[in-house]
């Protein structure tokens, strides 16, 4: 079986979001919603790092609330397009979230 593709590159090659320009400017710092065990700064360093944490997450499933009310990122990435493109990859690499998959999230 083949290793999956390194995550800075499938976001990048998948949305035009690279995550290694993350800058911890601490902006999304305080966003969190009800079950989420990482910060968005906290996602993309993993993902920029390659470390699965990134797409097996509570967080990357239970942030939704939080994708719209998103300010813009110093660094430019579109937070909400890299979180949507980790979920897409973990589906496809076999990961679900621990409870029930809401609609909006597939």
């Amino acid at each position: 079986m083949m290793k999956p593709a390194p995550l800075p590159f499938v976001v990048l090659s998948r949305s035009s979001q690279d995550v290694r320009l993350c800058q911890a400017c601490e902006q999304c710092r305080d966003l969190l919603a009800e079950g989420m065990d990482l910060t968005f700064g906290e996602i993309m360093h993993l993902a920029a790092r390659d470390d699965e944490r990134a797409i097996t997450c509570d967080s990357l499933w239970r942030c939704e609330p939080l994708l719209d009310k998103m300010g813009q990122c110093p660094s430019g990435i579109d937070v909400p397009t890299v979180i949507r493109t980790l979920r897409q990859e973990a589906l496809r690499r076999g990961y679900r979230p621990l409870t029930a998959t809401p609609d909006w999230i597939l």
